[in-house]
């Protein structure tokens, strides 16, 4: 084994022992970042099963990631993190192609907790619509916030995403029950990515505006 290593140049016998080479040590390097983006992957697998199999999520997103499976007994707990993450945060932004009501406020009333906060968050037309005839007040109180920037359009994605403070990013994938469970990651390269994602969504989409007590765009 040590002879084929050797070989290819990746370590060598000095001094009465074994010793990486430079090119030998860059290797081990990338196979425990591969290593460590399997356990990774592994771990989001069940979320991402639940997604269209045409979905692609980057890896750069993977990479270092920390998923939450919802369990079955309590699925709606399964978004704490995701609410913990934007509480208290000065920016948040994202896209929601589905949503739950109850999900829905709960990352409204958690995204302006604190005292200088600001939203901006596409939705999905037939989203923002059930929003609105099932929570007619909350729905117009954030429509008129100041600090709150609502859009209507087209998102192709099947998942949720929000980014806190350009420091930490996630998404959420739901079920035709319910959700399957969020990823959240806090690495630049994840960063990087959802923000693409995002502008993406928000370059396709209008402000949400009240004219005469009704929704337009």
């Amino acid at each position: 084994m040590l002879r084929s290593l050797a070989d290819a140049h990746l370590v060598e016998y000095r001094d009465g022992e074994w010793h990486a080479t430079a090119a030998g040590v860059c290797a081990y390097r990338k196979h425990d970042e591969y290593a460590s983006f399997l356990n990774d992957l592994a771990d989001a697998a069940p979320i991402l099963a639940a997604l269209p199999t045409e979905t692609s999520i980057h890896e750069a997103f993977l990479a270092g990631s920390t998923a939450h499976i919802a369990e079955e007994n309590v699925p709606d707990a399964v978004l704490d993190p995701m609410l913990q993450s934007i509480r208290e945060a000065s920016l948040v932004r994202g896209f929601a192609p589905k949503a739950l009501v109850g999900s829905a406020m709960d990352f409204y009333d958690a995204a302006v907790t604190g005292d200088a906060y600001e939203l901006e968050l596409v939705v999905d037309g037939d989203v923002f619509d059930q929003l609105y005839e099932l929570q007619p007040q909350e729905t117009r109180e954030a429509v008129e916030d100041p600090d709150v920037t609502l859009l209507r359009g087209p998102i192709p994605y099947a998942y949720g995403l929000w980014i806190v403070d350009d420091t930490d990013v996630g998404i959420v994938v739901y079920t035709e029950k319910g959700i399957q469970g969020c990823i959240l990651n806090d690495t630049e390269t994840a960063v990087d990515w959802a923000v693409e994602q995002f502008e993406s969504v928000k370059d396709t989409a209008e402000p949400i505006l009240f004219r005469g007590g009704r929704n337009t765009v």
